[in-house]
């Protein structure tokens, strides 16, 4: 029941669509609140509340959706869609004086929940930079009934200790903190004695609100006076201190100082700033700092000039442009060999979208693709490029946002979630490499940034640009059916040529007696680049010493013990290491199982090959590229400019070495064991080999020296070898549509995955085959529908869960949407598992692969 004072506080006829930030899926919608006349000139849509939510009226996070205008009536009540009355709760807050999300994010979050099967949180949380979220802060305070019980508590009682602690503190802390030390003196009791004195009103709880990340300020100095009023005080010596005099000088050409600065300057105290202030001299404020980070990068933002277009590249840059003109949603696909200069026309058309006043983004699929990237947007367009990647600091992410929100910069460059900056003017989404499955999200919602890039551009009336010398099949399909234009390119610029590309028989090599992991042509060629001072490009598609550790005398196999999968051997440290969920262990001296000491490490890692080269080649210089050494946060700016700078003669790595990298003064790259990546059991196995051995193949030759291409191979049959060896796209497209036309693959097909994990293997498969007669029941109204499973998956043991899986065929995305959605209320399953915490399910339209 709402008292007269609550009552009184209430809007006599606005109210807001509030979605919860952390709501379950049951939960999961938008709810109306009553805005308090407080908050009527504060909140605005995409404003972010706190709001009672629940029972218990417990504080929560929120989003404001909309604001409406209610029918007039008893204050406090609406009418629902009967007639009826409906009482309603109010807003009791709204952080920060600006909204967080715009009108066109929160149509993309609505669209998110639908298609991505997932709650208005998930699709806030995702959209907005990390560490945003609310931050409460419970204190506690000791209320004038206190004395009373305190005299009446024996001095071991914990909450005599409580009461102490905080009268030590005057009477009000911090919950959490008190807790903290509380507990380390008293073992026990604190929470129970605790909750035992706020509900006898000993202690009265206040909770306060704040946005996660705060704007970072600088402390600064400000002259209060006209800077001839401090000239004539100098000049007349009214001032009798020379150190007052030193810090009004400096403002007198300054508007403000920051403090630290003045004080390093001067070598002055705060004191004399203190007594200038007390005087009415000078004050204090706070400004706002942008914490940058190209900072230690380098990336100058001195403006360049734009390149001459070759012939090609200007074809397809004026026919893009003038789709631009056009207006309306577009898409187009840029289907040039690699060096054949995609990023310049990327930057023409940025160029011509920022006259006409709209801004643009560009993903690029690894992090380790940025700093090149953003080297040459920066150098054409200075400091109104934005930068977003997840290897930034929160504050550096947070501050890059609100740039980008504020109208600050023309384009945002980043990797997947750069997707979502929140550009008021969006004309146009850029996807580099678009065939890269980095751009698929592998936690809910499990979104793909090219989808989200569509939906976006369809919404403002933009163009989406992907460009791949390897286009997925799925997107090249779309261009050859006519549904997006297709835009071609195969020829480098400066009639720089393609590089020779040979296969070399690795089992010719084993039958000549070579055991070496090098072929003879490929270790000739190799010295001959170091000779002739050009450089190399080693690609191997594993990380680590060794694929695994075995036992010769009874052929134990060493497997992490949550996930059924083998341990890699990595030699720094001498571990053995789960690439699946990181459990480390000492490499054992002898067989676990047996106790043998016939235990050896097989197959051959990043780590394997680098000794290798040290070991053969050791006039070469060799820098390895993987995700052990590029762990620290500018790890990958500092292995590529080291390897530009000429501080090594070949560069050794896995996929991250493969794409989008340009040193002109790389003539060989080398591929090791080109055919592992065709066994890894899904069905887009052949096409990633082909688009990874096409890709690093395009990093040799890009300069004024030919460049040659050496792919070692025990499957020379394998057509997606050979396709890339001729570099042939349209042959491998054919023979791959061909194989998953039969096999009902897309693009032919949509493929869904439900897959359900559980720490008890009985409980997740019951689960999941429930879930499969939830499926059959749903899809019974719906023609060509095929449901399989459940099976278990490849990996069939992640972090100590069995894992099963369905896999749904279906015609259309929108079938399988409305199929998987029946699936996920029905059975109420979380990616976090059900309500007893059981078993947990993802749902995942259109997965990356099936591992």
């Amino acid at each position: 029941m709402k008292t007269p004072a609550q009552m009184a506080e209430f809007s006599t006829g606005i109210t807001a669509q509030i979605v919860i930030a952390n709501a379950a899926r049951s939960f999961d919608r938008e709810y109306t609140y009553l805005v308090p006349q407080s908050l009527e000139g504060v909140i605005q849509t995409g404003s972010r509340a706190v709001v009672p939510f629940g029972i218990s009226d417990r504080a929560t996070e929120g989003y404001v959706f909309g604001i409406n205008k209610t029918v007039s009536g008893a204050v406090g009540d609406i009418q629902d869609g009967t007639g009826n009355r409906v009482s309603l709760k109010m807003i009791k807050e709204i952080l920060g004086t600006q909204p967080v999300l715009n009108n066109e994010i929160i149509s993309l979050c609505r669209w998110m929940k639908k298609r991505y099967i997932c709650t208005y949180g998930d699709a806030v949380k995702t959209v907005l930079p990390p560490g945003t979220g609310m931050k409460t802060v419970r204190k506690a305070l000791l209320t004038e009934g206190w004395q009373t019980l305190f005299k009446s508590l024996r001095k071991d009682d914990a909450a005599h200790a409580i009461i102490d602690y905080m009268l030590n503190a005057e009477g009000a802390c911090e919950e959490k903190l008190l807790k903290a030390e509380l507990s380390v003196k008293i073992k026990k009791g604190i929470a129970r004695a605790f909750s035992y004195l706020v509900k006898n009103d000993v202690i009265e709880i206040r909770e306060s609100y704040s946005a996660g990340i705060r704007e970072k300020t600088l402390k600064v100095v400000c002259s209060a006076l006209p800077p001839d009023e401090i000239a004539s005080l100098i000049e007349q010596g009214s001032l009798k201190s020379i150190k007052q005099v030193r810090v009004l000088e400096l403002l007198l050409d300054n508007d403000y100082i920051p403090v630290r600065d003045i004080l390093r300057i001067t070598g002055l105290s705060s004191g004399v700033l203190e007594t200038l202030k007390k005087n009415g001299l000078i004050f204090f404020r706070d400004i706002e700092m942008i914490r940058d980070p190209f900072q230690e990068t380098g990336i100058s933002p001195e403006k360049q000039e734009s390149h001459t277009l070759t012939g090609q590249q200007k074809q397809i840059t004026d026919s893009l442009k003038k789709d631009v003109d056009r207006g309306g949603f577009a898409e187009a696909l840029i289907h040039g060999v690699t060096g054949s200069g995609k990023t310049e026309i990327y930057l023409q058309l940025i160029k011509h979208l920022s006259e006409k006043g709209r801004q643009a983004i560009v993903l690029v699929p690894e992090i380790s693709l940025t700093p090149q990237m953003i080297r040459r947007f920066r150098s054409r367009f200075g400091d109104r490029v934005a930068l977003i990647h997840s290897r930034m600091s929160l504050g550096e992410r947070h501050d890059q946002w609100k740039q980008i929100k504020e109208g600050n910069v023309i384009a945002a460059v980043g990797a997947r979630s750069a997707v979502f900056a929140p550009f008021e003017r969006l004309g146009m989404v850029i996807i580099d490499e678009e065939h890269e499955t980095s751009y698929k999200s592998e936690i809910t919602p499990r979104y793909h940034a090219a989808e989200v890039a569509r939906q976006r551009c369809m919404e403002c009336g933009g163009m989406v640009i992907y460009g791949s010398a390897t286009p997925s099949v799925e997107t090249y399909h779309r261009a050859l059916t006519g549904e997006i234009k297709l835009h071609s390119m195969d020829k480098r610029p400066g009639n720089i040529s393609m590089p020779a590309i040979k296969m070399v028989d690795m089992r010719s090599e084993l039958d000549s007696g070579n055991r070496s992991m090098f072929s003879r042509e490929l270790a000739a060629s190799l010295r001959e680049t170091t000779e002739n001072r050009l450089q190399s490009m080693l690609f191997i598609n594993r990380r680590g010493h060794s694929s695994f550790v075995l036992c010769r005398g009874c052929g134990f196999v060493l497997k992490c013990p949550d996930c059924n999968i083998s341990l890699t051997y990595h030699s720094e440290g001498d571990r053995l290491i789960c690439h699946y969920c990181g459990y480390t262990a000492r490499n054992p001296a002898v067989c676990p199982s047996c106790g043998s000491r016939k235990i050896r490490h097989f197959g051959t890692g990043t780590q394997k090959v680098e000794k290798e080269i040290i070991s053969e080649f050791p006039e070469c210089r060799v820098l390895r590229m993987d995700m052990d050494t590029t762990a620290g946060r500018h790890s990958h700016r500092e292995l590529l400019d080291a390897f530009a700078g000429h501080k090594a003669d070949i560069l050794l790595g896995t996929q991250m070495i493969a794409k989008g990298h340009d040193f002109p003064d790389v003539a060989f790259v080398g591929v090791l064991a080109a055919d592992s990546m065709l066994n890894i059991g899904d069905y887009r196995a052949s096409e990633r080999t082909f688009q990874l051995l096409s890709q690093v193949s395009g990093r040799a030759g890009r300069g004024d020296h030919p460049g040659k291409v050496i792919i070692q191979t025990y499957n020379t049959e394998a057509y997606s070898i050979t396709a890339a060896v001729n570099g042939d796209y349209e042959g491998f497209y054919l023979k791959e549509t061909s194989i998953r036309k039969q096999l009902g693959y897309p693009p032919y097909k949509v493929i869904s995955a439900v897959t359900y994990s559980g720490a008890n293997d009985r409980t997740a498969l019951k689960f999941a085959s429930d879930g499969r007669k939830i499926l059959e029941e749903t899809a019974h109204s719906l023609s060509d529908v095929e449901i399989i499973g459940p099976v278990r998956t490849p990996v069939t043991r992640i972090k100590g869960n069995f894992r099963w899986r369905i896999v749904l065929k279906t015609d259309t995305e929108a079938d399988a949407i409305e199929i998987l959605t029946a699936l996920t209320d029905k059975q109420r399953i979380s990616s976090t598992g059900n309500a007893s915490g059981k078993v947990g399910a993802s749902v995942d339209i259109n997965p990356a692969g099936l591992i």
